[in-house]
């Protein structure tokens, strides 16, 4: 995987969810688009797109916490396998 799609990053995959953090920026990039925003051009920036998203959604959006979690972890290091929103 290029890590394009990760600004540099590795493509964290999340310990519980078939999911990486590649996802998570495809997922931002989308939304993006769809809500006629900026372009995703770093991770804080899908960061704050996919946590918008979540603040509107009306019901648990899995997803969209599986991205947040592997979004952490690659800007803040969060260690997914002791604190994740999945965990909760």
């Amino acid at each position: 995987m290029s890590t394009t799609l990760t600004f540099g990053q590795p493509d964290i995959k999340h310990p519980y969810k078939e999911y990486r953090l590649s996802d998570a920026v495809q997922m931002a990039v989308g939304l993006a688009s769809i809500r006629r925003r900026e372009p995703v051009t770093s991770l804080q920036l899908a960061r704050e797109v996919v946590q918008d998203e979540l603040s509107v959604c009306g019901f648990s959006w899995i997803t969209g916490y599986v991205a947040m979690d592997v979004l952490d972890a690659a800007i803040d290091g969060r260690d997914l396998h002791n604190d994740s929103r999945l965990l909760a």
